[in-house]
């Protein structure tokens, strides 16, 4: 959609290139094409292999170096970097502030807030800064900061109390672009009831023609889903008029998920075995 705007010439999203068994091929592609003037490019950096997000860190300079050699063939430089989410941040920051390119940011979550939240949890400092390395992404946040001519926040409480605990935030340079729907194409059809038909849905249902009860999110503590299963399972009224329809992302082996997601799982199929949700 950007790229089709008058006054855009070209886009290109930049990530990494990964060469998986575990994800799609598509992610080894070095260029692909979105059509008429934007492009996804994957650049190698690090291992080979997929890495989450709190592995990444070791690696964003070398990232950083391929982006600066590719754009630095190119006839023209681009008018604009928009990072998104920390590690982008970074490496948004020394991409820009090596070929003075202006940069915007956009952090999506922000590490002091996530670390805020995880210790109100009751998580040990220790064991937050081992899965999370929060001390490595707030540092490579305060660093697109600093570097960053515009930052987009979610909400006015994102921009007057999240972005503030940063030292190097700067209010006049933030804007709030409200994420959400338009509710003028989006809204509930009169006299209509959705029910869910999805082949990979309809196994599962007893009675799908009662309209779901949907979530869709990662299988992360932060979530809650257990609250919801356990609130669902506890309505008598929920149960007999409703599915519910959690949407938590792939697996195919629990072995194979990381620590987190494979605990909330095996909490939900608990739940799911003591209110006999099946």
């Amino acid at each position: 959609s950007l790229a089709a705007r008058p006054e855009v010439d070209r886009v290109e999203v930049v990530t990494r290139q990964i060469h998986d068994r575990r994800v799609a091929p598509d992610y080894g592609q070095a260029r692909e094409s979105l059509g008429p003037n934007a492009a996804i490019l994957r650049f190698p950096c690090g291992p080979r292999r997929y890495l989450r997000k709190e592995q990444l860190w070791p690696h964003l300079d070398e990232l950083a170096d391929a982006l600066t050699a590719h754009i630095t063939a190119q006839p023209r430089c681009p008018d604009w970097i928009h990072a998104h989410y920390a590690d982008a941040g970074y490496l948004g920051a020394v991409v820009a502030r090596r070929l003075q390119l202006p940069l915007v940011f956009t952090g999506h979550s922000l590490g002091r807030e996530k670390r805020r939240r995880l210790l109100e949890a009751g998580l040990d400092s220790q064991q937050i800064e081992a899965h999370y390395a929060l001390a490595t992404r707030i540092e490579a946040e305060e660093r697109a900061l600093a570097q960053a001519q515009l930052v987009v926040t979610s909400t006015q409480h994102e921009l007057d109390h999240q972005y503030a605990r940063y030292h190097k935030f700067r209010p006049d340079r933030a804007t709030v672009i409200s994420p959400g729907v338009d509710s003028a194409l989006f809204h509930p059809v009169a006299g209509e009831t959705e029910t869910l038909n999805h082949p990979l849905v309809a196994p599962f249902l007893r009675y799908p023609q009662r309209p779901p009860l949907l979530a869709i999110c990662r299988a992360d503590h932060r979530k809650n889903i257990p609250a919801l299963l356990e609130v669902f399972a506890r309505s008598q009224r929920l149960r007999e008029n409703h599915n519910l329809v959690l949407v938590l992302g792939c697996r195919q082996d629990l072995r194979q998920l990381d620590k987190p997601p494979r605990e909330v799982l095996l909490q939900l199929f608990e739940l799911i075995d003591r209110y006999d949700l099946y």
